[in-house]
């Protein structure tokens, strides 16, 4: 059974299908991310025939703190329903990872050889922090990490919070005070983070299908050059690495400047990759 959550979740950060034709897109969010991120793009997709579904990973689609004791094997599985889901409507899949996603996509490739290509979204290759190393051990004597404390990270934090609350007032003092607490993750959540990139290092090497990596130039949340190592590890004959110097992580959301040629860049992959909408 999908998951469903037991805390409150906006309609718009629940999983979503957009129906189309028999061509269909799995969409696999990344590391405390939600739907909400491709939606406007599936709905772009849909337009063109191509069926869409994205999941809701547990733990995620609310503040970070929920993905306390959460395990990266509740990822996996969810991705696996999201993928069984989506083979009911459709004969021919693609699958589209973005961050953190991209692991649980190559894990469902490899699972799945019939899986006709595959597109990564800033792709997870390595941690952005060392420190992130250190959550092997902490997870178990310090359970929360709190983001706010970091002054370099205070930027990420309100970028999250505000994605969260979109009408959150940053100049009320009441509101700058929750920060700290919207900013509260549990470092077991980190670590399993970081066990997923280590999965990833080992699953990219196996990759036989059609690829295509796009990775923008101003990314803050992923390491630099994960993208290159990737496109470098893949065993994929049919690959390529397209890299947008002024997009961020976020390169397929409306207001990432490089949204339009990423939604098109898509499209056109899967035309080019599938049986049905070859041209």
């Amino acid at each position: 059974m999908p998951f469903t959550p037991d805390y409150h979740v906006t309609e718009e950060r629940r999983a979503y299908t957009l129906r189309a034709g028999q061509t269909g897109l799995l969409v696999v969010h990344g590391f405390m991310g939600s739907p909400i991120s491709s939606h406007p793009m599936a709905e772009y997709l849909a337009a063109r025939g191509i069926t869409v579904h994205c999941p809701l990973l547990p733990g995620h689609g609310e503040r970070p703190d929920k993905l306390y004791k959460v395990p990266r094997q509740a990822w996996i599985a969810e991705a696996e329903e999201g993928l069984a889901n989506l083979r009911q409507w459709c004969d021919e899949i693609f699958l589209l990872g973005h961050s953190m996603g991209t692991v649980l996509c190559a894990h469902l490739a490899l699972q799945n050889p019939d899986i006709r290509g595959m597109v990564m979204l800033a792709p997870l290759y390595v941690v952005p922090s060392k420190a992130i190393h250190l959550t092997a051990a902490l997870r178990y004597v310090l359970p929360w990490f709190t983001a706010w404390q970091v002054k370099k990270l205070r930027p990420l934090v309100i970028e999250r919070a505000t994605d969260l609350y979109p009408d959150l007032n940053l100049e009320d003092p009441a509101v700058q005070a929750q920060l700290p607490a919207l900013s509260r993750v549990p470092t077991s959540g980190i670590d399993e983070m970081r066990k997923m990139a280590v999965l990833g290092r080992r699953l990219w090497p196996k990759l036989t299908l059609p690829l295509l990596i796009l990775q923008g130039g101003h990314d803050t949340a992923v390491k630099p050059g994960g993208d290159q190592a990737i496109y470098d590890a893949v065993a994929s004959q049919d690959k390529r690495l397209h890299q947008y110097p002024q997009a961020g992580h976020e390169l397929m959301r409306p207001k990432d400047p490089a949204h339009p040629q990423v939604w098109a860049e898509i499209d056109a992959f899967i035309t080019q990759h599938s049986r049905k909408r070859a041209v």
